[in-house]
């Protein structure tokens, strides 16, 4: 693979514009937030692939199937960035269009911690883990011949990331908070999805504050 800054190098010979675009994503995920830096380069992806076979009111997998037709990306490349569950466009789709509170990734480094999507610190290490990858799959549709020429394919690459996605329910996050006394209470039950899901996020974690306090007052303190 090239590094950031080559591929950065060589996009800009393709569009200024792109290049620049791309050159502040990592500007944007170390000094900023990571979580705005992926929505960037999910952004950019698109609109690379689309300016590649000229049809900008296609759609991201309509454009992810055009470029594999044309030669552009080999099968695992495209069904990496077609999956709707764990590839780029559905990963696209999450953090533009849906519930970010639903969802946790699960890495493969650590498979017992769910990481919520909602979190600065999942964001930064998704960040690290794709956008190498990203950055690579966009030269290569600018820039086909550079990959051609040194026969470069991402395959193996892809093939090693080992992340999943992982779905909870708002009274998931509660018991995780150590919070499950109030599932059951007419407050929380005739409440909608999305509040209960806004409030679990928003809610201090109980096994936290147990943890800081205990020594204060152990003395008065019976654990379960």
């Amino acid at each position: 693979m090239y590094t950031k800054g080559e591929v950065v190098n060589y996009l800009w010979q393709y569009s200024k514009y792109y290049g620049n675009l791309l050159m502040y994503c990592d500007i944007i995920s170390e000094d900023l937030n990571p979580h705005s830096a992926l929505i960037n380069l999910f952004n950019i992806t698109e609109m690379v692939f689309k300016s590649k076979i000229n049809d900008y009111d296609i759609n991201l997998c309509g454009a992810i199937n055009e470029l594999k037709k044309q030669g552009y990306l080999t099968k695992i490349e495209s069904e990496f960035l077609n999956d709707k569950t764990n590839g780029i466009r559905g990963y696209r789709n999450k953090f533009s269009h849906d519930n970010l509170i639903k969802y946790n990734l699960i890495f493969e480094d650590e498979p017992e911690i769910l990481y919520p999507i909602t979190e600065y610190s999942t964001c930064e290490k998704f960040y690290n883990i794709i956008s190498p990858i990203v950055y690579n799959l966009i030269l290569k549709v600018a820039f086909s011949h550079l990959y051609t020429k040194n026969n470069i394919t991402l395959d193996e690459e892809i093939k090693s990331i080992k992340i999943e996605v992982k779905e909870i329910s708002p009274e998931d996050i509660l018991k995780f908070k150590g919070m499950e006394d109030l599932i059951n209470t007419s407050q929380w039950t005739d409440t909608d999805e999305a509040t209960r899901y806004r409030l679990a996020e928003d809610s201090g974690d109980v096994n936290v504050y147990h943890s800081i306090f205990k020594p204060v007052f152990k003395e008065y303190i019976v654990d379960k």
